[in-house]
């Protein structure tokens, strides 16, 4: 996937920017503050529909004004050219428009413009919180299956409304059980799916983490699930079930769902041992890279589409070496767009035989470099 074209009216700092962009690699340069992570975020909002930065969307809107509005050109790989709209106004919500045609339902959009973001809260993606990873195995799953979206806005509703029961005195245990029906249909096809990546995974990353860190040592992923360890559906069914009935009375004590895949994890090892335990700092960066580069690969592979690669002011988090190996990694994989306080160290890369292009911002205005 390419964008072409980008425009910015009335968001963040912001007041109307039109921005065109062609293959290669994109280096978006300046001081902090002037405005270049929001043009990462921009195109993170037309892919997913929402900013990685804020959960409010009011916030993203430029001081003083009513609206905003995010429209871009894109081209896929067989040439199919698609024009999206976002827009968002504090009286009228979010409007998405695809080729001119308003959509009724986002999440049939999610995954028409895949992309892999990295920015410096992902670099503790392998020490940070389970939320976190699941977080990072929802937002890549839901691009590469609509399937899979769709499970995971069912199990969210099923869930937030057993939590509602499980919260309200002297609950009924019949209605606690067909919520708990859905979340067990649900919940299987979602914890399957994230077994089968995480194993997919686990190949793309140990192979990549060996390149990047110019080691012998072996690194692995692993999907751990509070319900069972056992891949048939039925026996996975049937453990859910039996683990509901199990816990229920503790469930309505505490006031909340303690199974499902909204409690698993993702395991990360290295030589066999948790990398939360026994990994360097440079150890953690390298492994993060690494999966996302498998993350691209993997979304590459689902979607017949090379993702968009978003790289968020992360190199002053990692050494030359890494960043140069990276980069000959990117040069034959997508469009890539990376925000950067300087851009020397991109100007001394000589040999990089990807096409490579500037962009210097300050105060809310770009301006490309010849």
């Amino acid at each position: 996937m390419q964008l072409k074209r980008l425009s910015l009216f009335n968001f963040r700092n912001y007041g109307e920017a039109t921005l065109e962009f062609s293959k290669g690699i994109h280096i978006i340069h300046g001081e902090n503050g002037a405005g270049k992570t929001s043009i990462l975020e921009a195109i993170h909002y037309l892919g997913l529909t929402k900013s990685f930065r804020t959960t409010t969307d009011k916030h993203l809107i430029r001081h003083d004004e009513a609206m905003f509005r995010i429209e871009g050109a894109f081209t896929d790989s067989h040439d199919n050219d698609m024009d999206t709209i976002l827009a968002y106004s504090k009286d009228q919500g979010k409007h998405l428009t695809i080729n001119g045609h308003k959509a009724q339902k986002f999440s049939e959009y999610i995954g028409e413009v895949p992309l892999v973001l990295l920015h410096p809260a992902d670099l503790s993606l392998s020490q940070g919180s389970p939320q976190q990873r699941r977080r990072f195995l929802d937002v890549l799953l839901s691009q590469s299956s609509k399937l899979y979206l769709h499970h995971l806005i069912q199990y969210n509703r099923s869930l937030k409304q057993r939590n509602m029961l499980l919260q309200t005195p002297y609950s009924d245990v019949n209605l606690l059980s067909s919520w708990e029906e859905n979340l067990i249909s649900h919940g299987t096809e979602i914890i399957l799916k994230r077994r089968r990546t995480a194993t997919q995974l686990s190949e793309l990353v140990s192979s990549y983490y060996r390149e990047l860190s110019k080691s012998d040592d072996t690194v692995e992923v692993e999907y751990k699930c509070n319900v069972s360890q056992k891949d048939d559906e039925g026996d996975l069914e049937e453990a859910y079930r039996r683990l509901f009935a199990t816990k229920r009375n503790m469930e309505i004590e505490n006031g909340s769902t303690m199974l499902g895949p909204h409690r698993d994890d993702l395991i990360f090892r290295i030589n066999g041992n948790p990398m939360k335990v026994v990994a360097s700092q440079g150890e953690h960066k390298t492994f993060v890279i690494a999966l996302k580069l498998a993350e691209f690969q993997h979304l590459e592979q689902q979607r017949s589409e090379a993702p968009i690669l978003l790289f968020d002011d992360i190199f002053g988090e990692l050494d030359a070496g890494r960043i140069y190996l990276m980069l000959q990694q990117l040069g034959n994989m997508g469009q890539v767009f990376v925000t950067t306080t300087s851009a020397n160290f991109f100007e001394k890369m000589h040999d990089m035989e990807t096409p490579t292009h500037y962009y210097l911002v300050t105060d809310g205005s770009v301006m490309a470099e010849v």
